[in-house]
């Protein structure tokens, strides 16, 4: 009876340290292994609404593990951490026109969230335990693009309304062809919409290059009874002007949820 104890417990170390291996061969091994990138890349999008266009750049740096995106647009800037492999660190937007402003910061399982408008300031603060918080949705999400995961649940954070929000990104099992400036790119369409009941209140699709993870177009309104705003990409460089061609290819972090 000692003996066969002595196999179960045997047994059970070696299925624990299977299931160890199979964790780090799954998870942890397609992040070390991912190929290198540029650092620093810089991206323009245009945005129209209602016949109207504006354009936003964006700068996107990687820093050790963490990625660093900085956005300028006409009305203001967007400053953007997030902790690779896509979740959110810190938010903050700070008007040009306006004295404006919204800060949100992970803080463990809390996200604390400040608005500041006219002068007055208003702070929440919401707790997501271990869940994902994605805040941007053009460059944040590219770890689940390039992986085999076919769904990500994710919390995000109306600055205005500082409002909580769960959602969940569905991909399309299908490849789409989509022409963005005389390029034809090879995409897949994600689809975020709200989680529960909220689900039939807005929803937004996105078209993301297959080989760089890229955002390529995003169609969404505000709400309810809202004008639709369609964003594209107008360009990509690297950071010291050399065009980036639109065949760059990004290791894909497979098997990465």
């Amino acid at each position: 009876m000692r003996k066969m104890n002595i196999k179960i417990f045997i047994k059970g170390v070696e299925m624990k340290n299977l299931k160890l291996f199979l964790f780090f061969s799954f998870f942890i091994t397609p992040l070390l292994a991912k190929e290198k990138v540029d650092s620093k890349m810089v991206y323009i999008y245009q945005r129209e609404i209602k016949g109207k266009n504006s354009k936003t750049t964006w700068t996107v740096e990687e820093k050790g593990q963490k990625l660093h995106i900085q956005g300028l647009s006409d009305s203001g800037k967007t400053v953007v951490i997030t902790a690779l492999p896509l979740n959110t660190k810190s938010f903050s937007y700070q008007s040009k026109k306006e004295k404006n402003a919204y800060q949100i910061d992970r803080n463990g399982p809390f996200l604390c969230a400040k608005r500041t408008e006219n002068g007055h300031t208003t702070q929440k603060k919401f707790n997501i335990g271990n869940d994902f918080w994605i805040q941007e949705f053009d460059f944040s999400m590219r770890a689940f693009i390039l992986s085999k995961a076919h769904s990500l649940k994710f919390y995000t954070v109306h600055p205005t309304r500082l409002s909580l929000h769960h959602m969940v990104a569905n991909k399309s099992s299908k490849v789409e062809k989509v022409v963005i400036r005389d390029h034809s790119y090879e995409t897949v369409q994600v689809r975020v919409t709200l989680i529960g009941i909220k689900k039939m209140l807005w929803k937004a699709e996105l078209w993301f290059d297959l080989k760089t993870g890229d955002l390529l177009r995003y169609r969404a309104n505000e709400g309810p009874n809202t004008p639709t705003s369609v964003i594209s990409l107008f360009s990509k460089t690297k950071h010291k002007g050399q065009t980036q061609e639109p065949n760059t290819r990004v290791s894909p972090l497979k098997n990465l949820f």
